[in-house]
């Protein structure tokens, strides 16, 4: 039985890869027609970019914590600090790297810098949420001030 692929477009989806806006992102796995054609072989680049699938499109602040500069100390302190990550639409582009590299630990580290900023984003919305909530909530009280007074008022002669 032929295992190979018929198609290498983006093998890494899934039908369980389907996710909502509020599920955790995530790399789903490797773009293969991305990789550049000689990739293992003598003549080809020893480091490249390898494109990787997320789980979903990120949002901006998903995007925002990817792109920030704790992101380069995190590579950098896992000693993979020439690697670079880069949010492209659904698409993470891991420069300068290898499938060598990502198989002995990058994958991992970049796994857990996307956790990161997805978790980071979600924390950012629940206070913007529990703001929001806490302004209507000031408003509906000031409006039950505002109507107590006006209740009060008396236009009789």
């Amino acid at each position: 039985m032929n295992s190979t692929p018929q198609r290498t477009e983006d093998l890494s989806a899934k039908a369980g890869d389907l996710t909502g806006p509020e599920d955790p992102l995530r790399v789903t796995g490797i773009v293969l027609s991305s990789l550049p054609a000689d990739t293992l072989t003598s003549e080809g680049p020893q480091r490249y970019t390898v494109t990787a699938s997320l789980s979903r499109r990120p949002d901006p602040l998903e995007i925002e914590a990817v792109h920030a500069e704790s992101t380069r100390r995190k590579l950098e302190e896992a000693g993979f600090g020439h690697a670079g990550l880069e949010i492209a639409d659904r698409r993470l582009l891991i420069s300068d790297t290898s499938l060598q590299e990502l198989r002995d630990g990058l994958a991992q580290v970049v796994g857990a810098i996307v956790r990161t900023a997805t978790l980071k984003a979600l924390a950012q919305k629940d206070l913007a949420r529990q703001a929001r909530a806490d302004l209507d909530e000031a408003e509906h009280e000031r409006f039950l001030r505002v109507a107590e007074q006006a209740a009060a008022i008396d236009f009789g002669p």
